[in-house]
């Protein structure tokens, strides 16, 4: 579980998130816990049923619960806070605590980061050990390069970003403000492109950069290619989760949700609120509409209009692809009954 200092009566917790309080019992609390785990000063959420047992028997001091479920919590002996989504309500609560011991943003630059020629570095910001930036960056105020960082010449970062420990930005990679890449990601890589020639692979010149808008998140280890001579782009609001594949020249929109193992062949084009779910891969030179959601372990090799829902290899309707699933179950009774008239009919 998460403790923090500030301790926290029910009525605070009330009165930071909203709901209706149902208080037994006074007491002060200073943590968020699984119901597992939780003590008597521990937090906890509940917006699914069959995780009452759990609740039922929890130690915790305060229960978030959603209104839909008013009812049911009523036999439990922790104090209770109706809120309209106890996730959501959660979440708010756990960014006023985290923000309460947000520590004070120092400016430092690591004696061993390496910082070359013409580079505009703000008077607030932090730069750990072993950062490499090269000529020509310009980064924005109260941003944090972490450790063993490298930042490629002609680079722009914006105001607020954090890059976690041995991140790579190659040159001319243009980053938004309250940007945040995750450990071991590689920014702005060649994109894989090559042509076959009297025999022998080719590479193609990959002459783009990457250009990511504001409020970005990447998670660890995610590769994104620049172009071959536009630039791949990331919109505002978009978070990519771990190990993301995002090929050279693809252009994604904003506020969408690419998930783990997640692979972009080149020049494809997603729209906004795009879902992308674990390990969806995209063929290249794809349109992805705005709005789609696209099942996990999808394989997705046409065009998807705007606000669908597709999932299978490869990709077909939501609806069309469970009843094709359907049928499948049907398939050896179906092909034993076909062998048998076959049989038959061959005797006759």
């Amino acid at each position: 579980m998460k403790s923090f200092k500030q301790h926290l009566t029910p009525q605070s917790i009330q009165g930071i998130i909203g709901g209706e309080l149902t208080l037994n019992r006074d007491l002060e609390l200073s943590s968020i816990a699984d119901p597992t785990e939780a003590m008597e000063h521990s937090v906890v959420f509940y917006d699914n049923d069959k995780f009452f047992p759990l609740i039922k028997a929890s130690k915790a001091g305060l229960i978030l619960v959603s209104n839909k479920f008013k009812e049911i919590v009523r036999e439990c002996n922790s104090n209770l806070l109706l809120v309209e989504n106890s996730y959501h309500s959660i979440l708010l609560l756990m960014n006023y605590w985290l923000e309460t011991e947000r520590p004070t943003f120092t400016t430092c630059i690591h004696e061993t980061a390496v910082i070359g020629e013409n580079v505009t570095l703000p008077d607030n910001i932090q730069i750990g050990a072993y950062v490499v930036i090269e000529d020509n960056v310009v980064i924005g105020d109260y941003s944090r390069i972490d450790a063993s960082c490298m930042i490629g010449k002609n680079s722009k970062i914006g105001k607020n970003c954090h890059l976690y420990p041995n991140v790579s930005i190659y040159e001319d990679t243009e980053l938004g403000n309250n940007v945040i890449i995750h450990s071991g990601c590689v920014i702005g890589a060649d994109g894989f492109g090559y042509l076959l020639i009297s025999g022998i692979q080719r590479k193609i010149p990959q002459i783009g950069n990457v250009v990511i808008h504001d409020n970005v998140e990447i998670g660890a280890n995610t590769t994104i290619d620049r172009g071959t001579i536009s630039p791949t782009v990331i919109g505002e609001g978009t978070k990519i989760d771990n190990l993301v594949q995002v090929g050279h020249n693809c252009k994604i929109g904003k506020h969408c949700i690419l998930c783990a193992q997640v692979g972009l062949a080149g020049s494809s084009i997603v729209g906004d609120y795009v879902f992308l779910a674990g390990q969806v891969g995209l063929a290249g030179h794809l349109n992805i509409g705005d709005e789609v959601l696209v099942g996990a372990q999808s394989g997705v090799a046409s065009d998807i209009p705007p606000k669908k829902k597709y999932f299978g290899t490869p990709a077909r309707e939501a609806m069309h692809m469970k009843k094709i699933i359907a049928a499948l179950g049907s398939l050896p009774d179906m092909y034993k009954s076909f062998y048998r008239r076959k049989k038959e009919h061959n005797e006759e």
